[in-house]
């Protein structure tokens, strides 16, 4: 008998208030278990980039206390190591954390597209591109699942912003969730089988993620064939009912009896079918078993061992944007002026849930100490605010002068990217702009060390001889960071997004943050290098970009076709230099004379090698159907267009160093009047795009959803902004805020946060931050009174008060 077969068989002898219990949980971190026929309660934790696991006994509101762990680089970082084999060991450690804590599902990771550079959850997605954030997803859930603990992969699916994020609905077309939206989610689902897949917050297409049958029937379990469970994220269930009848199997979180009466009685009612309800409890009673026959894997936590690993990555993560005159590597013989306050207190991860308390972290000054390097250390701005401060920048000027080298740490600080809002814009604080402006006065021999999750402005590139791009580089950045600026490893990072110019040039941006909950991607496929290969347009740094301290030479490309119709391609790669190194070859393939619009360029394989000096390896890449393939809007499936095809290995998307023509058999494209309806999207080298309304509803496919301006009946989806022009209602705002703001008081972090996101909170959502302690009913008598039905909620409050 099988885990499933077992489960069932459990199912069947549960009443119907057990069931009802098992798809929801009992609180915060825990789903339900039955101790007499031996069913665990588990607790599920966040954790994209290190095991973030509640103290039990705290009682805090707003922070509560939360174990140490080992604090890894963020996605951002991660994707950029290009390194499928040092994600997967890193899984594996975070796998062992989770075990030595009793953890059973790991909500990690999180592999939205970066459609817009501001998201503020950006450091916690992969990247731009749906083939690298699918295959480094993969990767990790390979990792954590080999221990014997659950991964769950999320955001699924159009989670693209943190503005609205509880109610915005993504308009995107067929074509586009499918090929960018969808596809990084398919590959991890098809090649690593997550236990679990966490469904988003928002709507899309109209329907609450999850409420969506189109994504979770349709797609995940009858295309996909997906097997496990599927979990609402925290607070995101709009309707329960709906929700299971549709799809979900497990809401979380969950509160006494206020969650699971409302399935009992839908049941009772004939709103929910029996055997849906029987295969929901099914999915959740097998999650519970899969982690029962996870705990007889053996396994091992070594912190130190996972440290070390933390710094390896992040070793391999950096990328080495500039090198003017091989400034780098410097040495410790060097007079060295370091200015900069996140050298001393580095920005290594982002704020939100995948916050991590680290068991240990490090800093630039201190390991630069450590090596015995003759520094002079000035802190140069205030991590308090962004202004300058002449006191400060004068002491930094002091302290460049007749410096060697001139390590200047700058970048975003920590409240500068969380979840729950989006940043104003890609620029640094102007206190650190201006720094490299006034210090490049004094001393031309700088070098800048970036810190940041995302896409940052760079409006004074020129002026340094060397650029290093860190990301958020966990708990020993610090030690990773002088390694590769002092040359005792050799930078290999590639960008994982594009760095444009300006926040302008996304064409995204014209688009955000949509209207009334409401947001057109109308930029269709063309997110990322997709766009600006396609549009010709300059950008700073481009997608996989990284340099190093050695070259490397790419030769002999050969290609050879296998019976199977794959296709196999290799390259030479050589390191001519006199360094040891590592270099990501990438391949790109192209639709030569498409019929439909397509990208001039997609990454369909990348594979990183170590080469010593002189040294040379072959390079070899299967292709198969699916890397030549588009999605067909009429025939809803993948389908190779019939044609000729442009195959091209380089360093970057824009660093080719051979390309080759093939013929594909396929099918002839029969197409709607797409050109000539919708020239926007055929013409993007000719002009910047940005397609109508009309000719986005064309490639759409279907009338676009009326918008209504309406805010008035009032809903518990309606959220607290809503209710400002309302009587009382800047009075409630207040008061809501006020009461927010006590928790947190003295945090500046959690003090934006509140500011930039909580009055974007829908009513619903009162469940979840107040743990319970107000419940659904009592929300849903909250709006009754907004719309004027005094009386009816009233009653509703009081009947309901804890």
């Amino acid at each position: 008998m099988n885990l499933y077969e077992e489960a069932s068989s459990i199912v069947k002898n549960l009443s119907l208030e057990e069931k009802c219990k098992f798809c929801c949980g009992v609180n915060f971190w825990h789903s339900f278990g039955i101790d007499g026929m031996n069913i665990p309660s588990i607790i599920l934790c966040d954790g994209p980039h290190g095991l973030r696991k509640e103290d039990p006994d705290s009682l805090m509101f707003i922070s509560p206390k939360v174990i140490k762990s080992t604090c890894f680089p963020t996605a951002t970082a991660l994707a950029s190591t290009f390194d499928e084999e040092l994600i997967n060991r890193m899984g594996k450690a975070l796998g062992e954390e989770c075990r030595r804590e009793d953890v059973a599902v790991l909500l990690s990771p999180g592999i939205n597209i970066k459609r817009v550079p501001i998201c503020g959850r950006n450091f916690e997605y992969f990247s731009e591109d749906p083939y690298l954030s699918g295959k480094m997803s993969a990767a990790l859930i390979r990792g954590i699942q080999s221990k014997g603990v659950a991964a769950c992969l999320k955001h699924f699916a159009g989670n693209n912003q943190e503005k609205y994020r509880m109610t915005i609905n993504s308009i995107i077309d067929e074509r586009a969730l499918r090929e960018i939206y969808l596809k990084g989610f398919e590959i991890a689902i098809k090649e690593a089988h997550p236990w679990s897949v966490m469904m988003a917050y928002n709507r899309l297409n109209g329907q609450y993620c999850c409420e969506n049958e189109y994504l979770m029937q349709d797609i995940l379990r009858n295309e996909w064939s997906y097997k496990g469970c599927i979990i609402s994220d925290w607070g995101g269930v709009n309707d329960i009912i709906s929700s299971i009848n549709n799809g979900l199997n497990l809401e979380m979180p969950g509160y006494k009896d206020d969650y699971y009466r409302v399935l009992q009685k839908a049941v009772e009612n004939n709103q929910l079918d029996k055997k849906i309800l029987n295969e929901s409890v099914t999915k959740v009673i097998e999650l519970i078993l899969k982690y029962k026959e996870g705990k007889k894997i053996p396994y091992k936590c070594n912190f130190k061992e996972h440290i070390d690993l933390a710094q390896k990555i992040a070793e391999s993560s950096a990328v080495l944007l500039k090198n003017d005159d091989n400034i780098l590597p410097g040495n410790n013989l060097q007079k060295i002026g370091i200015i900069g306050r996140l050298a001393k207190e580095p920005v290594y991860q982002g704020l939100g849930s995948s916050h991590v308390n680290p068991n240990t972290i490090d800093s630039a000054y201190d390991v630069f100490v450590d090596n015995s390097c003759n520094i002079n250390y000035a802190d140069g701005y205030s991590l308090e605010n962004d202004e300058i401060d002449e006191v400060l920048l004068k002491e930094s000027i002091g302290v460049a002068k007749n410096m060697d080298i001139v390590y200047l740490f700058i970048g975003l600080p920590k409240y500068y990217e969380a979840e729950g809002y989006d940043r104003k814009n890609l620029k640094l604080p102007k206190s650190h702009d201006n720094l490299v402006y006034e210090i490049s006065k004094v001393n031309k021999n700088i070098v800048v060390i970036l810190q940041g999750g995302s896409v940052m402005e760079m409006p004074w590139s020129n002026i340094p001889k060397a650029i290093l791009l860190t990301h958020l580089s966990g708990c020993r950045g610090g030690n990773a960071t002088v390694n590769l600026l002092l040359g005792n490893k050799n930078p290999s990072g590639k960008l994982s997004e594009t760095y444009a110019n300006t926040l302008e040039d996304y064409p995204s941006m014209k688009f955000y943050h949509g209207d009334n909950n409401y947001v057109e991607y109308r930029e269709s496929i063309f997110v990322g290098y997709r766009y600006f290969d396609s549009a010709d347009i300059n950008v700073k740094y481009p997608f996989g970009f990284g340099l190093s301290y050695t070259t490397f030479e790419y030769s002999n490309m050969k290609i050879k076709y296998n019976n199977d119709n794959n296709m196999e391609v290799s390259i030479t790669v050589t390191n001519i230099g006199n360094m040891e190194g590592k270099e990501v070859v990438q391949l790109y393939i192209s639709c030569l004379y498409s019929k439909l619009f397509r990208a001039k360029q997609e990454l369909k394989g990348f594979n990183k090698i170590n080469l010593k000096p002189k040294e040379s390896k072959e390079v070899t890449f299967i292709l198969d159907e699916d890397c030549f393939a588009y999605y067909n809007i009429q025939s809803h499936q993948y389908e190779v267009e019939e044609g000729r095809y442009g195959i091209s290995i380089g360093s970057s998307c824009r660093h080719i160093k051979f390309s080759t023509v093939v013929n594909k058999r396929g099918n002839s494209v029969k197409t709607i009047d797409y050109k000539a309806k919708s020239p926007s999207y055929y013409e993007i080298y000719k002009n910047k795009l940005n397609p109508t309304e009309s000719e986005f509803e064309n490639i759409y496919n279907k009338e676009l959803p009326i918008i209504a301006n309406q805010i008035y009946p009032f809903t518990t989806n309606s959220t607290i902004n809503d209710i400002k022009n309302t009587y009382g209602g800047d009075l409630i705002i207040s008061a809501i805020n006020k009461k927010a703001y006590k928790f947190v008081s003295g945090d500046k972090a959690m003090e934006i946060t509140v500011k930039e996101s909580l009055n974007d909170q829908p009513f619903r959502l009162m469940a979840m931050v107040t743990r319970g302690a107000i419940n659904r009913k009592s929300i849903q008598g909250f709006v009754d009174l907004l719309n004027k039905h005094y009386i009816k909620g009233s009653l509703q409050i009081l009947r309901n008060r804890k």
